[in-house]
């Protein structure tokens, strides 16, 4: 090796321990940051549990805006936006759970769209049980024993619907708070199929929604998606005819993110 050959190397491994030496700074930066939204997602599950019997932890429509955020606020950085959510996504179910307990209840489907969904959305270290089908994981979700049910799309069968939205003799229901995948786009490893997240809590408005709802008819029960949350549905009903008690609402859920290619 030349000397000037020499005097490169050793400039390049200055350079590069420099760089790398402001890396580790910022993965700890990172470890503390992370740390330090842990704890206020502890304190923000003592608020609830102080002022509420029956707190509701997991708030999909917040995680939905906070999502969109973050994606735009990436706008055309090189790293991709796609692995930047895949990120929160990990972190926001792990950190939600420190609040209060937040468990998955997963049908065993035979193409195992559930299961792959519930461990594309939803962090690893969170609670999981699969079901052998969807009445099984309906049960749980009702019952109180999880906290959400993740079941395949492709189940149109109203009358089912109907049952599991219906409240029973306590007053519980299911509702339609969210359809997977979220994110949308150039994205590997996730799905195609879609599949649904039902919970026993009322969904909430994330300023992008879709309404799911059950209309009966002379001719049966038919299902209608809705651009808008539950807000919009009285309006919807009037201008299609419909009279209010034959409209049922499922739920509601936010709108996909949309990932450029």
């Amino acid at each position: 090796m030349t000397t000037e050959e020499s005097r490169k190397k050793q400039t390049e491994a200055a350079e590069l321990d420099t760089l790398r030496a402001e890396i580790d700074r910022l993965d700890q930066e990172l470890v503390e940051r992370i740390h330090a939204r842990s704890k206020v997602a502890m304190a923000i599950g003592e608020v609830k549990k102080r002022y509420s019997d029956s707190p509701v932890f997991l708030r999909p429509g917040r995680e939905a805006s906070m999502l969109r955020r973050a994606a735009e606020k990436h706008g055309d950085h090189p790293f991709p936006a796609s692995s930047l959510l895949r990120i929160w996504r990990e972190i926001i179910p792990a950190v939600t759970s420190l609040e209060g307990n937040l468990s998955l209840a997963i049908e065993e489907d035979e193409a195992a769209v559930a299961r792959e969904h519930a461990q594309v959305h939803y962090a690893v270290s969170l609670e999981r049980q699969h079901f052998p089908d969807r009445d099984a994981v309906a049960r749980a979700v009702l019952s109180g024993e999880f906290t959400l049910g993740i079941i395949r799309a492709d189940i149109n069968d109203p009358a089912w619907w109907q049952q599991i939205t219906t409240p029973d003799a306590s007053g519980r229901r299911l509702h339609v708070i969210l359809q997977l995948p979220f994110i949308d786009g150039p994205v590997g490893g996730i799905p195609r199929d879609k599949a649904w997240v039902l919970a026993a809590f009322e969904p909430e408005a994330s300023g992008a929604d879709i309404s799911r709802v059950l209309v009966t008819t002379d001719t049966g029960l038919e299902i209608h998606e809705i651009s808008g949350d539950n807000s919009v549905v009285p309006s919807w009903a009037a201008a299609q005819g419909y009279a209010p008690e034959q409209v049922h609402v499922l739920g509601f859920y936010p709108e996909a993110v949309q990932l450029k290619a």
